[in-house]
């Protein structure tokens, strides 16, 4: 049933606590519905309710140029949306006809922002094991491309399915690269719309491995003949180095109400190895900065892997002490704001951003404040939960688990909106609650779960992905995992193992911003009315362009450049973390877990109208 001016207005003005001047009131009760209540098309480019002009990945998508070794980047065809019935349900062919949006979300990941200038950084590793995630050539460029990914999702506010509106959007995990609170507060500035220098240490400088000659394992955009990076054909960039610390990144800000999932480059140093203890943030905001691997690497390396042995701390301290007399290190400008962060700072740093869209907090909530724990949960208009998970292990590693205590209180959150589940033994248990669409959230996938690492003494069980997709099938309300962590696009279908309860989920595992491709999506839930729903998964390019200009060192221009960056690495395969069609653009059929009818049509035009009002009320609802 269609909503009444009268409604409306005390929709909004329930929402905002203020008053809506009538010309808004107006506008926004004429513009077109997006309840979906008649058949819809899919659309692409300017299509989809959201107006202006859009290329999405339905139109083009992004491809390295033909031919081999270093090459440009150029548009390439665009993909539509694959359906995908592993879990057994059939689509009706007519299910446009009638179809109605649940929910609309972005879900950006791994943004990985990164003070490369900080001393704690290990960039020197590069030179003893060409690995991806220890040096990059793009790395002095994340916050334009982060800025450029905001630009990007909210050019997408409205749907290219349905036309609702975006509700909100979540950042599942590695929001700062190095654990260090510049990138952290880098992170929360241009997600919050506020513009930022990408620099740390010496003003308007540049001090790091990209510009010291003898670092040739890493790129020198200034001349890269003598680097490794050069011999492979990366480009000379005359400047960039220069406007990357020194020009401003402006950011819109996200439009729409976002939370955020911790990481484990978020948990650990370097998102590798133990705790972020007292001699790595002595390192961090000293004069010190390793150039060339020193002659202990060897016990550097050796005690950094040994957390929770006081012997090996000692002598992680006293080596660390020492780098200043040690050859290939070099002295740099200090800067106190490289500390590390604790879990309580990093969640306390959400809730003191008090930036205008919310919600206030940003998913963590009063008790994460105290506890330091990571996970939350939250509703999102009248169907839809979210659960988001701390899979991260706090002890040593990269790869994740669950502790006890967060397994409990996981299990119950997934039983307070589950009429219909199965109980430990496999027996149906029934009971009278509100039912809710769970969507999971998390840093790590089911197959990046198994790190059961733990502090000399601690028996805590920590669970593993394999149980955890096991008690997730119990509770077919459980319809989408979403998480990130192998910076890879991957749709996963997880089918019902049980013949006592219909069911099953898809895990949508979204890729970084960056490494190649440098993408992100938009998610919707669609009730295709006849038992169903529809998961629409819409890969997202940043917003600037794939060609790159020569001598062009705006943001766009250096946004640009870091996706040719990192398209182009030799010694790893980056072109798989793209995925297959399958796992891009894609329409995931799933059985309806309950009777949908009973989310009314009235409930959710309400939520999309206030939802749709945001702009003129920014941070109204959720």
């Amino acid at each position: 049933m269609a909503m009444s001016r009268r409604d409306f207005i005390k929709v909004v003005t329930a929402a905002a606590g203020t008053t809506i001047p009538l010309w808004a009131l107006a506008n926004a009760c004429t513009s077109s519905s997006s309840g979906g209540s008649s058949g819809t098309t899919v659309g692409t480019g300017s299509s989809g309710g959201g107006g202006g002009d859009r290329r999405t990945t339905l139109d083009a998508t992004i491809a390295l140029a033909a031919g081999t070794g270093y090459r440009g980047l150029v548009w390439g065809p665009g993909e539509p949306f694959i359906l995908r019935d592993e879990l057994g349900v059939t689509a009706d062919p007519e299910r446009g006809k009638a179809r109605r949006s649940i929910l609309y979300f972005g879900q950006l990941s791994d943004t990985h922002v990164v003070d490369a200038q900080t001393p704690s950084r290990a960039d020197w590793s590069f030179a003893i094991n060409q690995n991806q995630s220890a040096e990059r050539a793009q790395e002095t460029l994340t916050v334009h491309v982060l800025a450029e990914m905001v630009n990007a999702v909210n050019g997408l506010d409205r749907s290219v399915v349905t036309g609702a509106p975006c509700a909100v959007s979540v950042i599942t995990g590695d929001l700062a690269d190095s654990h260090a609170t510049t990138e952290l507060d880098w992170y929360l500035a241009v997600l919050s719309g506020q513009n930022v220098v990408a620099n740390s240490g010496k003003e308007a400088t540049y001090e790091g491995v990209q510009a010291w000659p003898e670092c040739t394992y890493a790129w020198h955009p200034e001349d890269p003949t003598a680097d490794i990076w050069g011999q492979h054909g990366y480009p000379a960039v005359p400047g960039m180095l220069d406007a990357a610390v020194t020009n401003e990144v402006r950011s819109a800000g996200l439009k729409m109400p976002w939370l955020s999932v911790l990481g484990n480059h978020d948990t650990v140093w370097m998102g590798t190895l133990g705790p972020y203890v007292e001699p790595y943030q002595q390192l961090a905001v000293g004069t010190s900065k390793v150039a060339t691997p020193p002659p202990d690497t060897a016990a550097f390396l050796a005690a950094a892997a040994n957390p929770g042995d006081p012997a090996s701390e000692a002598q992680l301290g006293q080596l660390i002490g020492s780098l200043a007399t040690e050859p290939g290190v070099r002295q740099v400008t200090p800067d106190p704001n490289r500390k590390g962060f604790t879990r309580k700072e990093i969640i306390e740093a959400h809730f003191n951003l008090g930036d205008r869209v919310g919600p206030k907090g940003h998913g963590f909530t009063e008790e994460s404040r105290t506890t330091g724990d990571g996970f939350w949960t939250w509703q999102v208009g009248p169907a839809v939960r979210f659960i988001a998970l701390d899979t991260n292990n706090a002890f040593y590693g990269a790869d994740g688990s669950i502790p006890q205590p967060q397994w409990d209180w996981l299990e119950q959150q997934l039983i307070r909106s589950s009429s219909r589940y199965l109980d430990a033994s496999g027996q149906v248990v029934e009971q009278s609650v509100d039912d809710q669409l769970l969507i999971i959230l998390s840093h790590h996938t089911s197959w990046t779960m198994e790190n059961t690492a733990a502090a000399p003494g601690d028996t805590t069980k920590l669970y593993t992905g394999a149980e955890l997709v096991a008690l997730l099938l119990r509770f077919p309300n459980v319809v989408a995992w979403c998480n990130g962590h192998t910076h890879a696009n991957t749709v996963v279908p997880h089918p019902q193992t049980s013949t006592a309860i219909k069911g099953g989920f898809w895990e949508i595992n979204t890729p970084s911003c960056i490494d190649w491709g440098q993408q992100s999506r938009m998610v919707e839930l669609v009730d295709n009315r006849d038992g169903t729903l529809s998961i629409f998964t819409l890969a997202v390019n940043h917003a600037a362009d794939p060609q790159v200009t020569k001598g062009d060192l705006s943001q766009t221009g250096l946004a640009s450049l870091s996706r040719e960056l990192a398209a182009n690495p030799w010694f790893w395969d980056a072109a798989a973390l793209l995925g297959t069609p399958q796992d891009r653009n894609t329409e995931l059929m799933v059985q309806a877990p309950f009777d949908l009818s009973k989310i009314s049509d009235d409930r959710l035009d309400q939520h999309e109208l206030a939802v749709g009002l945001r702009e003129l009320v920014p941070g109204a609802l959720l």
